[in-house]
Formats: C-alpha cells, sequence, structure tokens
C-alpha cells in the first residue's frame, strides 16, 4: 500500500509529463479500438456477402481473343435474346436472363428515339454522390424523383436534335417510355465520378466515361421491363435442385458456341467458391493488417512510457539515492518506478477504451457499414497495454535498482 501511495504522490508532482504520457496511449489504444472494429464490421460484412451466395446460381462472360478485345461490344455482341428461348430448354436450367451491372458498371444501354431519329444511349442511376452537372437545362431536384425525367450526354443530343439546346424540354422514348429531357450533362462534371475512375483504370487512364442519368426509380422500373438492354454482356443462370452447376453451365456454353459458330473467344462459366475465397483472403489480410496495426500503437505508446520514466529516473537521482541510503533495497526502487509506469499505461489503456468507444460510435455514421467492437479486441488492447506498461518499464526501473546511493546523493 505504501508503495502504491509513494507511486501517485510522485506521479501527482509530475501532472504535465503523466498527461503527455496518457495522451500517446490513448492514441494508440483509441486507434487500436477503431481499426479493430472497422476490421470487424467489414469481416461481418464479408461473411454475410458469402452467406448470401446462392449455390446454384453463376455467371456466364465472355473473353473475346486480343484481336477482338477493340470491338466487343461495338460489332462482336457473344450473347443475344433469342439465345435465352434455346438455352432455357437445356436439361437443370431453371432460370437464365441477362446479367445486371456485368460490364458497365451499373449503366444499361439502349436506343433512344425521338421523331424518326434515333441515338445509341447510355443510361446510369444519379446517385447521391454522383457529381454532375448541367452544361445546358438544369440538374436533378428532389421533385423529380417520381418523374420520367433524364440529362441526357451531348452526343445524344447533337444525334436527336442537331443543337444540343434544343432538347431541353422534349421528350425522348426509350424502351416505349418517354421520358423528358431536362438537362445536357456537362462532360467535364463527371470526370471524378466514382463510375469513369473504374473506366479510367480498365482503359488505362485519361478515358472520360459519359453517361446519360435518371432516377433511382425510373432506372429501376426500366431496368425491370420485359424487354432487356439491346447489348448483353454475361448471362445469370440459376440451375435446379439436384443438378450439378458446373455441368450445367457447361452445357450451357457449348450450347452457346453452336449459337455462334464464327465467334471468336470463349464462353467461360464463373466459379462462385472463387470469390468465396477471394472475400475469406481479404477477411485474412484484415486480420494481419489489425495486428500490425495494434503492434505499432502499443510500441509507440511504450516508447512514450519508458522515455517519460527514463527522464523521471534522471530528475529522481537524488531521492533514489537517499531511500537507497537509509535501507531501501534495490528491489523497492524497481517496483516503485515498475508500480508508476503500470499505473500510467492502465490508466491510458481505461481511457483509451472509452475514446475508442466513442469514435467508434461516431465513425459509423461515415461507413458504409457499421463498425463492431468486440469483447476480445477490448480484452487484448486492455491487457496490452498492461504488459506494455510493465516491459517498456521495467528498463528504465532496473536502472534506477542499480544506482549507485553515494554517486546518486551528490549529484
Amino acid at each position: 500500500m505504501n508503495l502504491i501511495k509513494s507511486s501517485l504522490s510522485n506521479l501527482k508532482g509530475h501532472k504535465l509529463r503523466v498527461f503527455v504520457t496518457l495522451l500517446w496511449i490513448i492514441m494508440g489504444i483509441t486507434s487500436v479500438i477503431l481499426v479493430s472494429s472497422i476490421g470487424n464490421g467489414l469481416k461481418k460484412e464479408v461473411l454475410e456477402s458469402v452467406n448470401k451466395v446462392n449455390p446454384n446460381k453463376t455467371r456466364i462472360y465472355f473473353e473475346p481473343t486480343e484481336q477482338n478485345m477493340a470491338n466487343f461490344g461495338a460489332f462482336l455482341q457473344p450473347f443475344a435474346l433469342k439465345d435465352l428461348e434455346e438455352l432455357a430448354f437445356i436439361e437443370g436450367v431453371e432460370k437464365i436472363e441477362p446479367a445486371k451491372d456485368e460490364f458497365n458498371m451499373g449503366t444499361m444501354y439502349y436506343d433512344a428515339y425521338f421523331d424518326k431519329k434515333v441515338t445509341y444511349i447510355d443510361v446510369s442511376e444519379v446517385k447521391k454522390d454522383t457529381k454532375v452537372k448541367a452544361l445546358y437545362g438544369r440538374n436533378f431536384a428532389i421533385e423529380d424523383n417520381d418523374r420520367k425525367v433524364i440529362m441526357i450526354t451531348m452526343q445524344n443530343a447533337t444525334d436527336l436534335f442537331g443543337n444540343p439546346e434544343n432538347s431541353i424540354g422534349q421528350g425522348i422514348t426509350i424502351n416505349g417510355n418517354v421520358f423528358e429531357i431536362i438537362g445536357v450533362v456537362d462532360e467535364t462534371s463527371v470526370i471524378n465520378n466514382e463510375d469513369n475512375d473504374m473506366m479510367s483504370n480498365m482503359y488505362g487512364g485519361g478515358y472520360t466515361y459519359v453517361t446519360s442519368y435518371m432516377p433511382k426509380k425510373s432506372f429501376d422500373a426500366l431496368a425491370n421491363q420485359f424487354s432487356y438492354p439491346g447489348e448483353i454482356y454475361g448471362l445469370d443462370l440459376t440451375v435446379s435442385k439436384g443438378y450439378d452447376l458446373f455441368d450445367v453451365s457447361y452445357r450451357v456454353s457449348d450450347k452457346l458456341y453452336e449459337l455462334h459458330p464464327d465467334i471468336q473467344g470463349s464462353y467461360t462459366p464463373q466459379d462462385p467458391t472463387e470469390e468465396s475465397k477471394e472475400l475469406e483472403s481479404m477477411v485474412s489480410n484484415i486480420n494481419l493488417f489489425i495486428t500490425a496495426i495494434t503492434a505499432i500503437s502499443m510500441f509507440v505508446g511504450g516508447v512514450g512510457v519508458m522515455n517519460i520514466m527514463y527522464v523521471s529516473v534522471m530528475e529522481r537521482q537524488r531521492e533514489i539515492g537517499i531511500r537507497r541510503a537509509i535501507g531501501a533495497k534495490p528491489r523497492h526502487i524497481l517496483l516503485q518506478f515498475l508500480t508508476e509506469a503500470v499505473f500510467i499505461t492502465v490508466c491510458g489503456g481505461i481511457l483509451g477504451i472509452i475514446v475508442g468507444f466513442i469514435v467508434v460510435n461516431y465513425s459509423s455514421n461515415y461507413l458504409p457499414f457499421k463498425a463492431v467492437p468486440s469483447a476480445n479486441s477490448l480484452f487484448y488492447a486492455f491487457a496490452a497495454t498492461v504488459i506494455t506498461g510493465i516491459v517498456f518499464g521495467i528498463v528504465p526501473a532496473f536502472k534506477a535498482s542499480r544506482l549507485d546511493p553515494i554517486k546518486a546523493i551528490y549529484k
């Protein structure tokens, strides 16, 4: 008890130094809890995605030869709507339909009509984070969510109306639906969009991906219509129960070769287990990353504790010498400094856990998933602080216990 009282008394006399040390430890523990909570949340999200994978469903996509890569989508059409009628009769096929969001990152392709003119139009859903401006006309408003409106590209406006300014307020027909044009997309405003970044990376940079936009309700209604987009880049296959997924998918691929005998490329069924393995591998990497962050944070906090304790030993050499001279043994000096180091780290650990909880709850509002703090991570974080206090506090404590009392008194 006297040892604890003495340690607390010494710590009170150096409040600023203790505060700085506590701050280092709090920041370290907070970062550990935050990163581990984000990792747990992401892990939970990934596992839920894996569990949602339908073992009876796969996707068949087409890989063109290198010579035909440039023509893919423009002239090379490996799938056609009429293929679905014959593929549906293959034994074991429960359902087969055009793949959604395959090649176009959430974009649909259609023919758009005005009067006797027609243009090929790419349509995307306008999302909350979509950064798009109107060069002519206006941007979307809240009331447009329940209306059939569209912002078209400069190319589409030129094809249908000649002068893009003349397109504002006109109606174009897409899949039998009439959409009012409220604006023409300013192509410079979509350069930093997420979809454009993906396409730019796919084609080696310098690529500006511009589409037309419509509200979510209209986009979803168009996507769910009986008629599909004019070009298909993949097929979603659902196999009946009792049939082997790969056996049926390869039979579908063989049938596609029969339907497109002159095609130059290969039809490849996607292995759903591959995606699961990739997700599980990603979770393992996340755990390794969290472990590395924990080690770095604890090391930084430990170095801070060790530095502070070294300074304390240097400043209190006279005190140590006097205590040794009146009968204090080296182990008493060792235990006192070690107690101070552990006390600082434990207090910092408790405060770090509290601050960490607050930061985790706040950060969840800005994440696409909920950060999940776990009891294990809190226990390990707290245990790590105690171990840090012992490991990094024992060196300066040992040095203090080895001081020569005579030299220490006269320094």
